[in-house]
């Protein structure tokens, strides 16, 4: 379960007194992914330097899929204790937020990104992706072909032919 900050029942912690460390910059001149007290994601936006909860700005760290998972990965644990909170938290609501969304860029862009252990996860996502009409077929095969290798696409007997 994602630990977030909630817009109506937690003030929002104040950037120059409360805990927060950097961990991931989105890009190059933010926005930046923080870690509150080593539990509680927030990204901080590169305008004002306020911190925005975790569940209202996903779709700001989207631009992660443009660069190599391993990339982000890497950078991100550099900054990360083993006390932290779990990285994967994070790259779970990325991949959500894009299959779950309207882009077709970004779905295309999650997709690989994904691997085996998420595949399950994110099945009746991918799921409605594949057998959905509203995605292209590259994006459709993509998501099926997911799913099959991962064993999570229903195998439909066939009569064989005589």
């Amino acid at each position: 379960m994602l630990r977030i900050l909630l817009w109506w029942r937690v003030k929002l912690v104040d950037m120059e007194t409360g805990s927060v460390r950097r961990v991931l910059a989105v890009k190059p001149d933010g926005p930046w992914l923080v870690l509150v007290d080593g539990i509680i994601w927030n990204v901080e936006s590169r305008n004002n330097g306020v911190d925005k909860p975790f569940d209202m700005s996903r779709i700001g760290l989207l631009p992660l899929l443009e660069r190599p998972r391993e990339e982000v990965e890497r950078r991100a644990r550099q900054a990360l204790g083993p006390d932290d909170s779990d990285f994967a938290e994070v790259l779970h609501a990325v991949i959500q937020c894009a299959l779950a969304g309207p882009s077709e860029y970004w779905i295309s862009l999650a997709l690989p990104w994904m691997i085996a252990d998420e595949v399950g996860h994110f099945a009746e996502l991918l799921r409605e992706i594949a057998v959905g009409r509203s995605r292209t077929q590259a994006t459709q095969h993509a998501a099926k072909r997911l799913l099959k290798e991962n064993g999570h696409w229903p195998i439909v007997w066939r009569h064989p032919r005589n």
